[in-house]
């Protein structure tokens, strides 16, 4: 049996077993919370998993602590104290870049891709064939270089990228494409990969919340596990209990940019591209 977080009738965070297989575990974890003080970590580190199938929706009006998880999720941002033990295979985040070269032509990435993803090609719900269709439909072929497709063509490529692959666990900080009209053909695409998988979105996005995520982790500003279960039920206790957040739902789309995501004061920030 594995140990899962759910709630108490009183909204407080108790133990519960459940026979699903952890895709990853936090075993004494923590991340930095505060972006101008490199020495601020949570309050209780974490010990637990995230189970397999579930599709949660991290809530917390600390942004920069989103940010963090989803970089150390990514293995772009290295923990205070502890590690994460990963079962299986986490995609970069959805709608990202996948560590592409933008001078590359479109054929020879996803031949990179493959040749570093491909058990997880062969477990896809999507074929090759209708892959290149979703991209035909953008006007988007194999010869054309990264570099020289709109904007409108990157964000659509990227996450038609996303969506070719079968991953055991997807990271999604950012949803404003994904929820677009722009991006409508590729998102029942994406729901049938995620049938099964595990999912963890820091989007704030209310519409992809319900449309992608089954349960809502609730953070405080510290790292502290305020409430875990279904959606709805973490939703309504984050907007009785947190405090108001002046964060919108544009929020997502600057993560990562302009803010020093590492763990030290002195370090570089090359974190600006991860995604």
């Amino acid at each position: 049996m594995v140990s899962e977080l759910g709630p108490s009738t009183s909204g407080v965070v108790v133990s519960a077993t459940a026979s699903a297989r952890p895709v990853l575990t936090f075993r004494n974890f923590s991340l930095r919370c505060d972006p101008s003080d490199s020495s601020i970590g949570f309050k209780n580190v974490w010990n637990w998993s995230f189970l397999e199938g579930k599709k949660t929706a991290v809530i917390s009006n600390n942004l920069f602590l989103k940010y963090q998880l989803v970089g150390a999720l990514a293995g772009h941002v290295a923990p205070i104290s502890g590690q994460i033990l990963f079962d299986g295979v986490i995609g970069w985040p959805v709608g990202g870049e996948g560590g592409l070269d933008s001078k590359l032509r479109i054929s020879h990435a996803l031949d990179f891709l493959i040749a570093v993803y491909g058990d997880c090609l062969e477990k896809s719900f999507v074929s090759m064939d209708l892959f290149w269709d979703l991209l035909s439909r953008m006007e988007i072929h194999s010869g054309l270089i990264i570099r020289d497709l709109s904007l409108l063509q990157k964000d659509y490529f990227f996450l038609a990228l996303s969506v070719l692959f079968s991953f055991d666990l997807y990271l999604i900080p950012r949803t404003k494409f994904l929820m677009s009209k722009s991006a409508k053909p590729l998102r029942p695409f994406l729901l049938n990969q995620l049938e099964a998988k595990t999912l963890v979105s820091t989007s704030v996005n209310k519409s992809f919340q319900r449309e992608f995520c089954t349960d809502g982790l609730v953070l405080g500003a510290f790292g502290e596990i305020l409430f875990s279960g279904g959606l709805d039920e973490a939703i309504r206790w984050a907007d009785h209990n947190l405090e108001a957040s002046n964060s919108a739902d544009s929020d997502d789309e600057r993560f990562g940019t302009g803010l020093n995501l590492l763990n030290s004061d002195s370090s570089d920030d090359g974190t600006d591209d991860f995604i």
